[in-house]
């Protein structure tokens, strides 16, 4: 993953975004992970989060803009959502704000839709940043929660497809 995968991503899911929740297309959720690497947000590899156990997440890493509410379950069983909606200020001056909000995903069944949605327009916003070059002032702006919900929302759609 690079820098322009990130939008590429994006555009790809948005291209898509018909077949994947159509189940005709399979979500890339290792790309997904890829992409979650490549911002060097979260402290271990993504691919060790999504067994972490919530509580473990909540004291070590968390910003605590996610609801974490089962200590013993794990990080993939989440079922809040925290979606990147907005970036503002000058990168030519390393100074970001993401702005985020929440996404219930869950309200009686799951919601599919959001998760993809969640997804797809996190690595858009992200993406657009992510292309100037300036990887550390992205990442050092990044919510670890919001980082986060990109690998449980990909997780937790792929599962979708597959059932």
């Amino acid at each position: 993953m690079d820098q322009f995968e990130i939008s590429e991503l994006a555009d790809w899911l948005e291209a898509n975004h018909d077949a994947l929740l159509a189940k005709t297309t399979l979500l890339p959720e290792a790309k997904v992970a890829a992409a979650v690497d490549y911002l060097e947000v979260l402290a271990h590899p993504a691919a060790d989060y999504l067994n972490m156990l919530q509580g473990n997440y909540f004291r070590e890493e968390s910003d605590h803009k996610l609801n974490l509410l089962d200590d013993k379950a794990p990080v993939a069983k989440l079922e809040d959502r925290i979606m990147v909606n907005h970036v503002d200020g000058s990168i030519t001056e390393d100074k970001l704000n993401f702005t985020y909000n929440h996404e219930p995903v869950f309200d009686g069944e799951y919601a599919a839709a959001v998760d993809l949605n969640i997804v797809k327009y996190g690595l858009e916003v992200i993406g657009a940043v992510a292309t100037t070059g300036h990887l550390q002032t992205v990442t050092a702006a990044l919510s670890p929660d919001a980082v986060l919900t990109l690998l449980v929302a990909a997780h937790t759609f792929a599962q979708w497809q597959k059932a």
